[in-house]
């Protein structure tokens, strides 16, 4: 029923898919680097390497272990198509199933992929900056493969890292039997982090190679893509990897092992209660959950899932090796005062995830979409949700970073001009500026593919094609900006982009430039004030603003969890109703 909106949805999200991208090879090209010749192809006006390993396969007894130094040695390595995903729910066709009945990908999956701009310079004597993209996908779904950038390096004349990174319970995953047996950076839980960690060692041992300046990275990234980045930022590991950082509706979160190892209902010890039940020695152990096949932990994720209400795979744990103890907060606090940081979300972050929810909207027709409740039902959602998010995917963060830190740069995305129709709907309020629909105005690519004919005049339509244009040209512009000179006004035709700092929190707000709807804001959210709005929005039932304060409410500290929603009238409610109901907002019902 939700097929093709999902496609068109993800499509756009996961923006220009290496599945539409031009693999005829040309000419080769050959780099020689610390862990052997590379060959890669030619393009019309980069040369792509794409498949380039990063650390041994984390296969075997390397599962759930840090990622391995590649050897050095003289290897020929072919890198002329993208490489596996990392294991993950889904085909892997773009069917886009994401029934966790089915999986994609392989455990062999460390693979990064550079694209570097041609000029008449030879590779090793240029100097460009370098762009580090950190896909997104909850940390369960994604490929650095996902994304093309190329129109971005070739017109900036940057070069442009995707990467691999282990997702799910492959990549997230803590076990006192794994830690009692394991040594340094195996101790940790936080692998996914591990290998990105590993990965940006790799560019900075190998990217002078490709005419890289290894003193000058840039990471980015968007959600889980942008948390990752303030993880990075908040690690002692990532010292001196990269230089700038610009996260992309990132968020703040984190979970305590205990959390991890026990009290999730997708724990270690639920997970795999079935091995270890009738083995006692930590050795045993570790050797046994690491001889589980792919398709039986899938298996047992589906079990658990259909078992509860909300079961996800706790990731990003405060191991104390990745993450500090105390939290990502506590590590953004000592954070390198040299490195510029910006930080910012879309003003309709959740419109992605209501128009897939039958709680909103009827979704019997794909693309037809009618609202089953009120417009300003919606709207007020919209807004209390989307402000949650930038609350703790920008403005807290650069708060904290503030403190040690005046090079940091906020922003939200509010371009929103799809279709209004009477055939189609009002996509301007069904999507807006939703989650994900910054990334085509930063990669300067709107195809979206196969269902391109049917949708881009829907979200793309012709009228508000020179403001769109401008924007991705501004945006691209600001972002390799960040990249070259740590300051996104250099040579910008364009508003100037103020800094955030602890006593002007700015923010800068992307719309069309046409119509000058660029503009500076001051406009800081608060936590109490919030509060006290959904408390009194009548265009909420009283379970909805339950359900809303309590979300506000665990916002206020990362290391702790509301127990209970923050209005007495709340009380009227069982917390497992106020669950489902939020779970059906969501559409993950």
């Amino acid at each position: 029923m939700k097929f093709f909106i999902r496609n068109f949805l993800l499509l756009l999200f996961i923006s220009s898919c290496s599945l539409f991208i031009d693999r005829n090879p040309k000419e080769s090209v050959e780099v020689k680097t610390n862990n052997g010749t590379i060959i890669g192809v030619e393009e019309k006006d980069y040369y792509s390497f794409k498949g380039i390993p990063f650390a041994q396969p984390p296969v075997g007894d390397l599962r759930w272990r840090a990622p391995r130094d590649l050897p050095n040695n003289n290897a020929v390595i072919y890198a002329d198509e993208y490489k596996s995903s990392c294991v993950q729910p889904g085909s892997g066709d773009f069917s886009f199933s994401f029934s966790r009945d089915i999986y994609s990908g392989d455990e062999d999956c460390l693979y990064l992929n550079v694209f570097v701009p041609k000029n008449q310079v030879e590779f090793k004597k240029n100097k460009f900056p370098v762009m580090f993209w950190i896909h997104g996908g909850a940390n369960i779904y994604g490929s650095g493969s996902d994304y093309d950038f190329s129109k971005l390096a070739t017109s900036e004349q940057v070069i442009i890292v995707t990467t691999n990174y282990r997702l799910g319970v492959f990549g997230w995953f803590s076990s006192r039997h794994l830690r009692d047996t394991s040594e340094g950076l195996d101790k940790s839980s936080n692998f996914g982090q591990l290998d990105l960690i590993k990965s940006l060692e790799w560019v900075k041992s190998n990217i002078k190679y490709f005419g890289g300046d290894a003193n000058n990275v840039t990471v980015f990234g968007e959600s889980a893509g942008g948390h990752n980045i303030l993880t990075l930022l908040a690690s002692p590991l990532s010292d001196g990897l990269f230089h700038r950082a610009i996260s992309q509706s990132g968020y703040v979160e984190s979970y305590s092992i205990e959390f991890a190892e026990k009290e999730s209902p997708l724990s270690s010890e639920n997970l795999f209660e079935e091995d270890i039940k009738f083995l006692i020695d930590s050795e045993e152990i570790a050797q046994s959950l690491r001889e589980v096949t792919v398709d039986e932990i899938f298996s047992r994720i589906i079990r658990i899932s259909e078992e509860n209400d909300w079961a996800e795979m706790p990731k990003t744990t405060r191991d104390g090796i990745v993450v500090p103890e105390k939290g990502i907060y506590s590590g953004l606090e000592n954070i390198d005062p040299n490195i510029v940081v910006v930080a910012g979300t879309n003003r309709d972050e959740l419109n992605y995830y209501y128009i897939q929810s039958d709680y909103f909207y009827d979704t019997t027709f794909d693309v037809r979409r009618s609202l089953k409740r009120s417009e300003q039902n919606l709207k007020s959602w919209i807004k209390y949700r989307s402000d949650i998010w930038r609350y703790r995917g920008a403005e807290e963060p650069l708060r904290i970073m503030s403190k040690n830190n005046n090079n940091l740069y906020s922003y939200r995305f509010d371009w929103d001009e799809e279709a209004n129709s009477s055939i189609f709907g009002n996509y301007q309020l069904f999507l807006g500026a939703p989650h994900g629909m910054d990334i085509p105005f930063i990669s300067g690519d709107f195809d979206l593919g196969p269902i391109n004919f049917y949708i881009k005049p829907i979200i793309f339509p012709s009228e508000s094609e020179e403001g769109r244009l401008a924007l991705s040209e501004l945006m691209m512009k600001y972002w390799s900006n960040i990249a070259k000179y740590g300051d996104p006004n250099a040579f910008v035709n364009g508003p100037r982009w103020e800094k955030f700092s602890d006593n002007e929190e700015h923010f800068f707000i992307l719309d069309n430039p046409i119509d000058n709807e660029l503009r500076m804001i001051l406009d800081p959210v608060d936590l109490n004030i919030l509060l006290s709005e959904v408390e009194s929005d009548s265009s909420l039932e009283i379970a909805e603003r339950c359900v809303i304060g309590w979300i506000i409410a665990n916002e206020r500290d990362e290391l702790k969890r509301a127990i209970n929603p923050p209005y007495s009238f709340c009380s009227n409610f069982e917390n497992d109703y106020l669950i489902r109901l939020f779970n059906k907002v969501d559409g993950r019902d």
